[in-house]
């Protein structure tokens, strides 16, 4: 037992992920759960899908590789109406890393997040509760299974630990939100019928059914039902058949059922995700209605957004106030998962003949005018995310096409072979579509510009004809950070404003120019 400089409460896919991301840069972690086995909960995992961002962020701790052995791969998202379909939405266009989403229940990925945890030299301290927490301290007061009370004084504390977070409590952190007035019934089924590579969003006047294909034949359902009741437990499986025949407008037949949940969501955010030197993330910190599969997607956000600034204070590189954007960052991201999720909500409600075609003819406009492509792949994806000031422009505005800051770039870091560095910022020295004579020169003075604050990546050996769509014709100087969201841009022959934007979040001195 010992005072670390992170203390973990909440053992499960956030918490290990950050506390994976912190290893990794020297930072040590303790992890407590109060489980006393961590994979004896409820086999069933509601959540199933890792969107193509999400993907890219996973490589920086190295698991991608072991999930998508695990894993199907879904190209798209197909939205379904009376027999027809509507338009889809491609997950495999969008330039990432990994050009799909994958489809693995969460359980499964909490097994790979947790040997990885375990291969980076953590350990889980399971059987411990969390039963006081000083903030400022900060300290925090752990009840060991065998009755031990031990107070620990770690530098920095994260509340891991789920939608029921003792630590937000604790904290006296409100979580308003407005209730969900239904209930959701969730289950993984035989599916026999043309089950392809999309996940499926079926409308229809009898209400909405969405299918997640799993592979081997398999497919999850879900379904809005009434608040009481058990949902589509009490049904039998030529109950259920009907539903989807009379739902889906593909020809589906179902087998009996391997397991099925109804629950009623509990969607909310928190007042604040920082309080002192204690920080809320995933479920404790935001939960939204699971019907879009985007609330573990959050959560992998929330660590990879919050590990490298911890890591970067921790080990002397980054400024405290970096730590502040973690808040006003993720909060916005909450906040536009929820419209979104929202959205497809409403879509869902539409039974009568009028909401019904207006609602099928906006999307048949948005698959004519490539809106599908260009606005929604991004949001569901969250390829589409930014960062930084907010910006006031709709949702139904596709994002601009060129690089800007607080947009993500196309690049990723990763223990091994990637462009971007693991744990500092990253200058990237884009040539233009045509290098310039005197491109080596400016190489040569960006690069001892930096020094050792910032790794120094030249994009002329890159294939120019990609990036220019993104960075455009122009040389510039790109300050990107750890986890692919540009920081700030200059012109390559002026690149003052990027080591302007260096020496605010950094905490050494940064030489001039």
């Amino acid at each position: 037992m010992s005072d670390p400089d992170v203390l973990v409460v909440g053992g499960g896919a956030v918490g290990t992920m950050l506390a994976c991301d912190l290893l990794q840069q020297g930072v040590s972690v303790r992890v407590v759960d109060r489980k006393e086995v961590l994979d004896n909960g409820d086999p069933h995992s509601r959540a199933v899908l890792i969107w193509p961002r999400m993907l890219e962020l996973l490589r920086r701790i190295g698991v991608v590789d072991d999930l998508v052995a695990l894993g199907f791969q879904i190209t798209g998202v197909g939205y379904f109406s009376r027999g027809r379909r509507l338009g889809t939405v491609p997950m495999n266009r969008l330039g990432t890393a990994s050009p799909f989403t994958l489809s693995l229940p969460q359980r499964e990925i909490e097994a790979v997040l947790r040997a990885r945890f375990v291969e980076l030299g953590g350990t889980y301290e399971l059987g411990v509760t969390l039963t006081a927490v000083e903030p400022q301290e900060p300290s925090a007061e752990l009840r060991h299974a065998d009755g031990t009370v031990e107070v620990v004084r770690p530098k920095w504390m994260i509340g891991a630990d789920g939608v029921s977070s003792t630590t937000r409590k604790l904290l006296g952190v409100p979580y308003p939100g407005k209730p969900f007035e239904l209930g959701i019934s969730i289950g993984d089924f035989p599916v026999a019928g043309p089950v392809g590579t999309e996940v499926e969003y079926h409308y229809s006047r009898n209400g909405l059914l969405p299918l997640i294909p799993m592979g081997n034949g398999i497919g999850r359902l879900a379904s809005i039902v009434p608040p009481v009741g058990d949902g589509w437990q009490s049904l039998s499986r030529e109950q259920l058949q009907a539903i989807v025949d009379k739902r889906a407008s593909l020809p589906y037949e179902i087998g009996e059922p391997r397991w099925i949940r109804t629950f009623q969501p509990r969607p909310g955010i928190a007042e604040r995700f920082r309080v002192g030197q204690v920080l809320l993330v995933g479920d404790a910190a935001h939960c939204v209605v699971p019907l879009g599969g985007q609330g573990l997607n959050l959560g992998i956000q929330d660590a990879f957004n919050l590990g490298w600034k911890l890591g970067g204070v921790i080990r002397g590189r980054l400024a405290e106030p970096v730590i502040d954007t973690y808040d006003s960052e993720r909060r916005r991201a909450a906040e536009q998962v929820t419209t979104v999720v929202d959205k497809q909500i409403l879509s869902a409600k539409q039974i009568k003949p009028l909401p019904m075609l207006v609602r099928d003819s906006l999307f048949a406009i948005a698959r004519m005018t490539g809106l599908m492509d260009r606005l929604a792949a991004p949001l569901i994806s969250q390829v589409g995310l930014a960062y930084g000031k907010p910006q006031r422009r709709s949702l139904l505005r596709p994002q601009p096409k060129r690089a800007q800051p607080g947009r993500r770039v196309p690049f990723f870091s990763a223990p091994t072979g990637a462009v971007l560095d693991q744990d500092r910022h990253t200058v990237l020295l884009w040539p233009g579509k045509a290098v310039p004579r005197d491109w080596a020169a400016v190489v040569e003075h960006a690069t001892a510009s930096f020094g050792s604050l910032a790794a120094v990546r030249d994009l002329a050996g890159q294939d120019r004809t990609a990036l220019t769509s993104h960075f455009g014709g122009k040389p510039l100087v790109l300050l990107v950070r750890p986890d692919g969201h540009l920081a700030a841009t200059a012109p390559a022959g002026a690149f003052e404003p990027v080591l302007a934007h260096l020496k605010a979040v950094t905490a050494v001195p940064v030489p001039t120019a």
